[in-house]
């Protein structure tokens, strides 16, 4: 009898370690796909304090757009900044294309060709492991890439070498090397 009540809570504990905890990150992307940003937002305010990187991005996103909460450009590139030099690609695209249009950030050709730049060593390095996010990484890889086309035809001489020199220094700092 011991046995039995031994295996039962054996298969008892298993059953309850396989189930994916609702954490407030997934309640967030759960409640973004219903386009209910306000509720999004309010998870991920809560994995932002957790130090959750992804959390950073998408309510820097939300944020920045002004989806579900009051518009704050300063608040969702202070969370952009973080993510980035923690390595989180998304943020590295996002903080680049706030830097190639200058919304929220000094404008800066130099400074988007480089997060540009990390965005894409980071994601490729995350595309080639096989992960749960490896299709995601593709994506940003395939924006990021697009980005830096597009801004590579505006840049001058100048800029363009200084793009070159902050992007050795960001990719130094801040790739994420692959898992």
């Amino acid at each position: 009898m011991q046995f039995i009540l031994v295996v039962l809570c054996s298969l008892v504990l298993v059953s309850c370690a396989s189930v994916p905890a609702e954490t407030p990150y997934n309640l967030g992307v759960a409640a973004y796909k219903k386009r209910h940003y306000t509720e999004a937002a309010a998870q991920w305010t809560k994995s932002v304090a957790f130090g959750n990187t992804e959390a950073m991005n998408n309510l820097g996103y939300l944020l920045y757009n002004g989806y579900g909460v009051d518009k704050n450009i300063v608040r969702a590139i202070q969370l952009w900044r973080v993510a980035s030099e923690a390595g989180y690609s998304e943020s590295q695209w996002h903080l680049g294309r706030a830097y190639e249009t200058g919304i929220g950030v000094e404008r800066s050709l130099s400074k988007a060709f480089a997060w540009y730049q990390c965005a894409i060593e980071t994601a490729s390095n995350n595309s080639t492991a096989a992960t749960k996010d490896h299709d995601t990484e593709v994506a940003i890889l395939k924006d990021a890439k697009r980005s830096l086309d597009k801004l590579e035809a505006a840049l001058s001489a100048s800029d363009l070498e200084m793009g070159r020199v902050l992007s050795a220094e960001y990719i130094a700092r801040y790739a994420k090397p692959p898992p």
